[in-house]
């Protein structure tokens, strides 16, 4: 798993946003959910990762979704531990996303964080805040 690739050093990507980031999607709407995802920084820490940005613009298009249900979707992943998302992409084959959209991945500069045995939740939050506004700073 995550922690195995941790100790072997070996270079890896994550979508930190999760299921909650699943649950949340909206047709249209360029959205992360971060504010309460900190662990995978606490994790970078530890190990003394360096942190490549990057995000898809348009991929927010390719999928149409079920807008209704959003408070249900939220509550049985908190409730079960996940999510079963509702969405639709080619007309011809739902499961594959619509070939009418552009999508393009801007990497931002990397952030090398130090290698800190068992960081403080003060490192933790300080660091997460300098990756929030990294990401910020790509998005805009």
């Amino acid at each position: 798993g995550m922690f195995g690739l941790f100790r072997q050093r070996s270079d890896f990507g994550i979508l930190p946003g999760g299921m909650e980031e699943v649950a949340l999607f909206e047709f249209g709407r360029e959205r992360v959910y971060l504010k309460r995802r900190k662990g995978f920084i606490k994790y970078a820490l530890q190990h003394g990762y360096l942190l490549l940005l990057a995000y898809t613009f348009g991929e927010c298009d390719l999928y149409r979704s079920v807008g209704a249900g959003k408070r249900l979707r939220m509550w049985l992943l908190r409730r079960c531990g996940f999510v079963v998302p509702l969405f639709y992409g080619a007309w011809w084959c739902p499961l594959l996303p619509r070939a009418d959209v552009a999508v393009h991945t801007v990497v931002g500069a990397p952030l090398q964080l130090p290698r800190i045995a068992e960081p403080t939740a003060e490192q933790v939050t300080a660091y997460h805040a300098l990756y929030v506004e990294a990401l910020t700073r790509l998005f805009d």
